[in-house]
C-alpha cells in the first residue's frame, strides 16, 4: 500500500513540473533594459541599468575598461556598469553584450569621450595685500593638467611683481590630468593704486588648449603718503614694518612722533633748517637690527627733509645681495648716510645726485665686490668721511682660492698693481676720514711723484697749515697726499711691498694710530701671486719720524715703540 502511494505522489509531481515548464515557455516576455546607450565622460563613472528577463543571461564586455556587476542574472535585476577613466585624448567605443544560451539578447553601446588638452588652475582670481613680511609674501595653488605647460604673466604696470618657483608635473597616466602645486612669490605694492597681473597657462609645445585658462591676481593699493608731518609719520611706520625691525620701541603709533626713539624732528631754532616748511618734519632716522632682502623701502623718498639716515644690522648680512634703489637719491637735504651691515652689492645710477649735499658716507660691512665707481671726488665734492671697511662676504686667507670661494664674490677685492680704484681715493684731497680696513686689497701702495697725476709737493703754504714742523717735507718735495686726512684706516688687508714715503712721513701719520690702523695687514695671509701679506719696511719705532719732524716729539705723548 505504501509503495502504491509513493508512485502516485511521484507521478503527480512530474505532472506539476511539466505543467510549470509549459507555462514558462508560453509566458516568456523576452529581455528588457531601461537604457540602450551610455555616454561617459573622460573621467568615467558608474551607471545603473534595470534589466527584466525571464531567462538566465550573461553580460560580457570585450574591453578591460568596462565592468558589469552582477554579470549574470534572471528576472528583475539592477546592474551597475562601471566605466574607468580614459588615458587618451580621443573618443573610444565599445558595447556590452547580454546573451543567453549563445543567443544575443541585447547590445548596449558605450561611448567615452577622451580628455581634452587642458591646464586648469583651481583658482580663477586671487587677491593680495599691499605689503607683508617677506616670509609671508607667497601663495600656492593647484593646477590640473595633461600637458607640459608654461605660465606667462601679463601686468598692467611696468613692474614684474610676481615670480614662480620651478615646478614639474608628472604625466604618468597618459591623457588623464595630474595635479601639481605652484608656489608664487610677490613684491610689495608701493603705489597708491591697485595693480593686476594675469597668469596665462599655455602648452609648452604651442598647441591650443580646449579652454583658455587664466588666473587673475589683484593686489591692494599702498596707503597714500602726503607731503606733510602726518605723511612722514606714515612713511617711518611703513619703513619700520617693511624692514621687519626687531626693536618695538623704535617707534610707537600710540605716541607722538617727537617721542619716537628712532627719529629726530626739525625745530624752528635749528641753524641748518632747510625751509620753514621743514619744522616738525623728520630730520634724522636711525633704525638698527632688522631682516630684509628687499633693500631700503621706497617710502624713504617721502622723508624729503631728511638730513641723516642710518640703517644698520641686517640679519645674515653676508648671505644677502641687495641693490640700493633709486628712491634714496631723491633726498635733497641728506648730509650723512649710513647703510652698514646691510648686504648691499651695488649703488643706483642716480647715486651721484646726493653729491650736492652729502658729507658723510658709511657703507661698511656690506658685500661690494669692488669700490663703487660712482664714488668719486668729482661726484661728491662735499664728502669728508668715507667708510668702505669690512666688505667681506667670505673669509679666506689665500687669495689664490678666491675664484672658488663664493660664486657671488668674496667681497671688496682690489689689486693695487692693476687697478686705480684705491688710487683715486688716495688722491681725494678733501677727504678727512677714509676707512678701507678688513677688505681684500692686495698689491703695493702707489709711490706718487710730485708733478704727475695732479700730485704736488708740500709747499710753504702747508707750513702755515701744519706749523713749521713740516719744513723737511717741503725741502724733500714730499708728495702731498691726503693733506686733510685725520683718520686713515687700511689695516687687515693683503697689501705687501714697501710703504711709500708719502705715508711714512705724512704730517698727520701719528694721528692715525698707524701701529694699529695702518701698518698691520692680515696675518698668515697670501695674495693672488702667492706673496705673504704685510709691508716689508714697517718702522720699529717713531724715531725715524721725529728725526724729520723734531717739533712733533713733544706733541705726541705715547709709547715710542710700534712693535
Amino acid at each position: 500500500m505504501r509503495i502504491v502511494n509513493i508512485h502516485i505522489i511521484a507521478a503527480l509531481c512530474a505532472i506539476i513540473a511539466l505543467q510549470s515548464c509549459s507555462n514558462d515557455t508560453t509566458t516568456l516576455p523576452g529581455f528588457e533594459a531601461d537604457i540602450t546607450t551610455i555616454e561617459a565622460e573622460a573621467s568615467g563613472g558608474s551607471y545603473d541599468i534595470s534589466i527584466r528577463s525571464s531567462q538566465e543571461w550573461t553580460a560580457v564586455a570585450d574591453v578591460p575598461w568596462v565592468m558589469v556587476s552582477p554579470a549574470n542574472g534572471r528576472g528583475e535585476v539592477r546592474c551597475s556598469i562601471r566605466v574607468d577613466s580614459t588615458l587618451i585624448n580621443d573618443m573610444r567605443n565599445t558595447e556590452i553584450r547580454f546573451s543567453s544560451g549563445g543567443k544575443v539578447l541585447k547590445n548596449i553601446a558605450i561611448t567615452q569621450h577622451g580628455y581634452a588638452r587642458q591646464v586648469t588652475p583651481e583658482l580663477s582670481e586671487y587677491r593680495l595685500a599691499a605689503s607683508a613680511p617677506r616670509i609671508d609674501r607667497w601663495f600656492e595653488f593647484d593646477v590640473e593638467s595633461n600637458v607640459e605647460f608654461d605660465v606667462v604673466a601679463e601686468y598692467d604696470s611696468d613692474e614684474e611683481w610676481l615670480s614662480i618657483d620651478d615646478f614639474n608635473i608628472v604625466l604618468d597616466r597618459g591623457a588623464r590630468p595630474r595635479s601639481t602645486r605652484l608656489h608664487m612669490e610677490w613684491k610689495m605694492n608701493t603705489e597708491p593704486k591697485e595693480r593686476v597681473a594675469t597668469l596665462y597657462f599655455t602648452a609648452k609645445d604651442g598647441t591650443p588648449l580646449a579652454t583658455s585658462n587664466r588666473l587673475v591676481v589683484r593686489q591692494n593699493s599702498a596707503p597714500v603718503i602726503k607731503d606733510n608731518r602726518q605723511g612722514d609719520s606714515l612713511a617711518v611706520v611703513t619703513i619700520h614694518s617693511k624692514l621687519e625691525c626687531w626693536s618695538e620701541n623704535a617707534i610707537s603709533t600710540t605716541e607722538a612722533m617727537s617721542r619716537w626713539e628712532s627719529v629726530r624732528l626739525w625745530e624752528a631754532t635749528d641753524s641748518s633748517l632747510p625751509s620753514p616748511e621743514a619744522v616738525g618734519r623728520v630730520r634724522d632716522l636711525d633704525l638698527s637690527y632688522f631682516n630684509t632682502e628687499d633693500g631700503v623701502p621706497v617710502e624713504i623718498k617721502h622723508l624729503r627733509y631728511l638730513e641723516t639716515l642710518s640703517l644698520f644690522g641686517n640679519v645674515n648680512t653676508m648671505l644677502k645681495s641687495i641693490d640700493l634703489g633709486e628712491e634714496i637719491c631723491q633726498l635733497e637735504h641728506l648730509k650723512a648716510l649710513r647703510i652698514a651691515a646691510f648686504g648691499l652689492v651695488s649703488l643706483p645710477e642716480g647715486f651721484a645726485k646726493l653729491g650736492a649735499t652729502l658729507e658723510t658716507l658709511d657703507l661698511n660691512s656690506n658685500n661690494f665686490n669692488s669700490i663703487p665707481e660712482v664714488i668719486t671726488r668729482e661726484n661728491f665734492p662735499k664728502l669728508r668721511s668715507l667708510n668702505l671697511s669690512s666688505n667681506r662676504r667670505a673669509s679666506i686667507a689665500d687669495l689664490r682660492t678666491r675664484s672658488s670661494a663664493d660664486e657671488r664674490g668674496i667681497g671688496l677685492h682690489s689689486d693695487l698693481d692693476d687697478s686705480d680704484a684705491v688710487k683715486r681715493l688716495l688722491l681725494w684731497e678733501e677727504l678727512e676720514e677714509l676707512s678701507l680696513s678688513y677688505n681684500y686689497i692686495e698689491g703695493k701702495l702707489p709711490d706718487f711723484e710730485a708733478g704727475k697725476e695732479g700730485v704736488r709737493a708740500y709747499t710753504e703754504e702747508d707750513v702755515a697749515r701744519y706749523g713749521d714742523t713740516v719744513d723737511w717735507a717741503v725741502e724733500a718735495q714730499l708728495p702731498r697726499i691726503l693733506p686733510n686726512m685725520r683718520a686713515l684706516r687700511i689695516n687687515l688687508n693683503f697689501m705687501s711691498g714697501e710703504l711709500p714715503d708719502w705715508l711714512l712721513y705724512h704730517p698727520r701719520l701719528l694721528e692715525w694710530g698707524p701701529e694699529i690702523l695702518v701698518f698691520p695687514q692680515q696675518e698668515s695671509a697670501t695674495d693672488s701671486d702667492g706673496k705673504a701679506a704685510g709691508f716689508s719696511n714697517v718702522p720699529k719705532s717713531t724715531e725715524y719720524y721725529f728725526e724729520r719732524y723734531p717739533l712733533y716729539r713733544g706733541r705726541y705723548e705715547f709709547n715710542d715703540e710700534m712693535e
